[in-house]
């Protein structure tokens, strides 16, 4: 079958994720705030899912939501040292995992239109811009903006409406978290797992990927063989 657009996943896919850097992000977003680090941490995990279909819109509104939680109020010089330490953190986070930018490019430079969509929190679409992806990805569909997220049916065709294309001629390319895969392809789209590795393939938002037995990826430059393009990252 001839694909007109590859749709993929961010974290665990493009990027990967934040792993240990979540847990020392943490704990300085907790000094800089002058807050107790365990029942900061606690709510700021308990808020993941705020974040994602935007209910918590910024960093401010997150951190200021959490320390009204906690009966804090810091000052503003506190809250701004809090919002730079989260952001630096998500910046390093969307730094391209090898060959992402080059298969992503080759795949363009071919004719094939290439989107996404993320499960993310506001940072996000708010830094998208400094990233290499944002030249090459059309109309990003970030779920905090959406008020969306996988595996909602409806996310999947926002995305392809806003890429003008059809849900059977897109290729989706991700690790299968949160069941996203099968999700993709009750809408119609042709699922690929890139399996992840380390810890996050244990977890219990993974079991779709541990139990997958669609087409499988190891790594990004197999999908050029998926559509039938040559491989050659340079």
């Amino acid at each position: 079958m001839k694909f007109k657009a590859i749709i993929f996943d961010l974290f665990g896919t493009l990027v990967n994720d934040f792993g240990a850097a979540a847990g020392q992000m943490g704990r300085e977003l907790a000094t800089a705030l002058a807050a107790p680090y365990e029942p900061f941490i606690a709510l700021w995990h308990q808020t993941l899912e705020m974040r994602i279909i935007g209910d918590l819109d910024t960093v401010e509104a997150n951190i200021e939501y959490v320390c009204d939680r906690i009966g804090m109020r810091p000052g503003a010089e506190q809250i701004n040292a809090a919002v730079q330490i989260r952001m630096n953190y998500v910046r390093q986070a969307l730094k391209p995992r090898a060959y992402a930018v080059e298969i992503l490019g080759q795949l363009k430079n071919q004719g094939y239109i290439v989107g996404l969509i993320s499960n993310c929190s506001p940072e996000i679409p708010v830094l998208w811009h400094e990233t290499p992806f944002a030249k090459i990805i059309e109309a990003p569909v970030f779920s905090c903006r959406a008020h969306l997220r996988k595996p909602d049916p409806r996310i999947y065709h926002l995305a392809c409406d806003q890429l003008g294309v059809t849900p059977h001629s897109c290729l989706y390319i991700a690790d299968g978290e949160d069941h996203e895969l099968s999700a993709a392809a009750q809408v119609g789209l042709h699922p690929v797992l890139i399996r992840a590795g380390g810890e996050k393939a244990t977890g219990g938002s993974h079991q779709e990927a541990r139990e997958w037995q669609g087409n499988t990826i190891s790594v990004l430059p197999e999908v050029l063989g998926l559509v039938g393009t040559r491989s050659d990252p340079s």
